[in-house]
């Protein structure tokens, strides 16, 4: 059986590369080129590991944590972390080439992250809950948001 810190790491992990990117259609704000789009997203990214670094330090879990209380954290606290991810990462704004494929990134992670919020103690058992927006960030070229 796995450690129940391990286990909520591991999910913060697999939360983090699954929160790869979203895209905007605000057509007001100037659109990024691919090599920007990339950067600023992979710089919220890093934004937002280290906010979970911090999280999971103060987070209290170990060995004899119950998952009652592993699947608490997560839906308490992770889930709202990485929603917050994912608002800013939304408000990037992808030129138009990039757009179809930055969109389909974040709606199949918020997609992911809904059955998360939905049953988070199966989460726990979920080797990656985000493994289809992982492999499209990926795709994409992210290199912190979907990097293993």
């Amino acid at each position: 059986m796995k450690k129940p810190l391990v286990i909520a790491a591991t999910l913060a992990v697999v939360l983090s590369l699954g929160l790869a990117a979203c895209g905007g259609d605000d057509s007001s704000e100037e659109t990024l080129s691919n090599s920007e789009l990339i950067a600023q997203a992979d710089q919220i990214c890093t934004d937002y590991n280290e906010q979970l670094d911090t999280m999971n330090e103060e987070a209290a879990l170990d060995e004899n944590s119950s998952r009652q209380e592993i699947a608490t954290y997560i839906s308490d606290d992770l889930v709202p972390l990485y929603q917050e991810q994912v608002d800013e990462l939304r408000s990037l704004n992808p030129n138009e080439e990039d757009a179809a494929a930055y969109n389909d990134i974040v709606d199949t992670l918020e997609s992911e992250l809904q059955v998360v919020e939905d049953d988070p103690e199966a989460a726990i058992d979920a080797e990656d809950p985000f493994a289809g927006a992982t492999a499209k960030a990926q795709d994409f070229g992210l290199e912190v948001c979907g990097s293993n």
